[in-house]
């Protein structure tokens, strides 16, 4: 299940050079499982999003991950591995998944996807880890 966070919806006039503080700037993932050549599909909503992306530290080299089905969809993709998903303007709300294709050689256990949201304007991020678990 895809927790929400309550509040977080952008009204006019928010969206300021430097967000201040309390700015809604946020992202949520759901975790996900797979058995190996399987893939496992993280649900991922943001709020007052610009920039998206995601960090395969714990991904192994030869897991493939993907975006799919984001309302609305980016404006742009930086071809960047991994790429980065642009929304210009800042969207108000995302939702969306990323898709994690799981070799048929992967080893069972649990591994971290961390994804971050941001905006080009300002240096404030926000990081949801979602955790895809291989089953043995």
């Amino acid at each position: 299940m895809l927790a929400l966070s309550a509040g977080m919806l952008c009204l006019a006039g928010c969206g300021a050079p430097g967000g201040g503080p309390g700015g809604s700037l946020s992202i949520d993932t759901s975790d996900a499982t797979a058995a190996p050549g399987e893939t496992a599909r993280i649900e991922v909503q943001a709020s007052s999003v610009g920039v998206m992306t995601w960090q395969l530290a714990e991904i192994p080299e030869n897991w493939q991950v993907t975006h799919e089905g984001f309302e609305p969809e980016p404006t742009a993709v930086r071809e960047s591995y991994p790429p980065e998903l642009v929304w210009d303007p800042v969207a108000d709300s995302v939702t969306g998944s990323l898709a994690v294709a799981v070799p048929d050689d992967a080893s069972p256990g649990e591994y971290a996807l961390a994804v971050e949201a941001g905006t080009d304007a300002s240096d404030e991020r926000a990081v949801s880890e979602a955790t895809v678990t291989v089953e043995g």
